[in-house]
């Protein structure tokens, strides 16, 4: 055989071995994918565990702070590990009151990995006390990120590392869930917990709240960790869990660039609850920086290609502005009205700060800008301190004068 047809059959060779081991690897897939679906997007019921446990009553928050003349309000972003960065700022805070933050806000908004900060801080213990401090979120959160942000080989391998499917399984992150909640309904949370979704199943973005009224959106009283864990669950990185509620169909995900601050939404809520009362509204950020732009700088993307960019430009920009116009509205309203104090604790990272890497340089990099930012804003945010004790010890004050007249 001359070297000119050897050449050939190992090239023919080649090239059926690539197509066979193309076919078998597509085979795998599409069976490793319908696995995926059935486990994860099975709806699971909930009945059992949720009962007929109702969410609180608007009407019952009103008069729980009839006597509080100052409500305060706590709104955390999304950003994945950076969410490390305000629990650093509330373990201080923690520290010079000798409070637990629960005790401090009277009503948290969290969205992404906000949320579950925002869950832990909600959570009551069985004395009628808050279950967890910043601290303690902060120490199980930074030990349990490998657990959260990681996926077996072969899931990596199958989903050719997130082109096919999330890029994590949400397994080591339902675990940490658990940890703070168990089995619990939003209902039974100590705290006033508001928390935006997206529901794939009625196509609409939710507010989700632990108190209702007769008017307005009324939704189910969720389990815990199937609300934060949607919330937490932003596609190509997570995948959500379905569940089933009281005869209703659910599969929660991260509103992601649609809202990834719920400023406007708590604000909106708790104004209309508090008319009259002074409210304290801070916003911790964790660095993320919003880069949504529109990119017109050739007649090339003013044709046919333009709306490309737009389509996927569009709904960053609009959450961006969204966050931006509340910024200046508190800021102004600030100015001219005396029963709001907003306070933005904010600062920008050195370095490029990766929201899903465990590696111990990004671990390294969260864990210095989270002192950067303490440090930036320590005197805004020891004013703050003195702020919230006053509104504690001033509505405390008054509630115990009431008491005796």
């Amino acid at each position: 055989m001359t070297f000119w047809r050897w050449s050939a059959l190992i090239t023919d060779t080649v090239i059926v071995t690539w197509i066979m081991v193309w076919i078998v690897y597509s085979i795998a897939v599409l069976i490793y994918l319908n696995y995926l679906s059935n486990k994860y997007l099975t709806p699971i019921n909930r009945d059992p565990e949720i009962g007929d446990k109702e969410l609180k009553k608007s009407e019952d928050l009103v008069k729980q702070y009839e006597n509080i003349d100052t409500i305060n309000i706590l709104i955390l972003s999304g950003g994945g590990l950076r969410g490390l960065v305000p629990l650093n700022v509330l373990s201080y805070i923690e520290k010079k009151t000798g409070k637990k933050a629960g005790e401090l806000f009277d009503f948290i908004a969290g969205s992404s990995t906000g949320s579950i900060t925002a869950a832990g801080l909600c959570a009551g213990d069985d004395a009628g006390g808050y279950k967890f401090s910043a601290k303690e979120i902060f120490d199980e959160y930074e030990a349990n990120a490998y657990k959260i942000f990681r996926s077996p080989w072969y899931h990596q391998w199958f989903t050719c590392f997130g082109f096919f499917a999330p890029r994590y399984l949400p397994d080591g992150k339902l675990k940490v869930l658990e940890y703070y909640s168990g089995d619990l309904t939003i209902g039974e949370l100590k705290g006033n917990l508001l928390v935006p979704v997206y529901n794939i199943d009625s196509n609409q973005l939710e507010i989700v709240k632990n108190w209702t009224s007769d008017r307005g959106h009324i939704h189910d009283n969720y389990l815990i960790k199937d609300l934060i864990n949607g919330a937490s669950s932003p596609p190509m990185i997570f995948p959500p869990i379905a569940f089933l509620c009281r005869g209703k169909k659910h599969l929660f995900i991260d509103p992601a660039v649609l809202l990834t601050n719920p400023l406007l939404h708590i604000f909106l809520h708790v104004r209309t609850l508090f008319p009259n009362k002074k409210l304290n509204i801070i916003h911790l950020g964790n660095g993320t920086i919003a880069t949504a732009k529109y990119s017109y700088r050739n007649m090339f993307s003013f044709g046919l290609y333009g709306i490309y960019q737009y389509l996927f430009s569009a709904p960053g920009l609009s959450s961006k502005l969204a966050i931006e116009f509340m910024d200046s509205y508190l800021a102004e309203a600030e100015t001219f009205d005396n029963k709001i104090n907003f306070y933005k604790i904010v600062s920008s990272p050195v370095d490029e700060l990766s929201p899903t890497s465990v590696s111990k340089t990004n671990m390294k990099k969260i864990q210095l800008f989270a002192a950067k930012m303490l440090n930036d804003n320590l005197q805004k945010i020891d004013e703050l301190i003195d702020v919230l004790l006053d509104s504690r010890v001033s509505g405390k004050h008054r509630h115990d004068k009431n008491k005796h007249t």
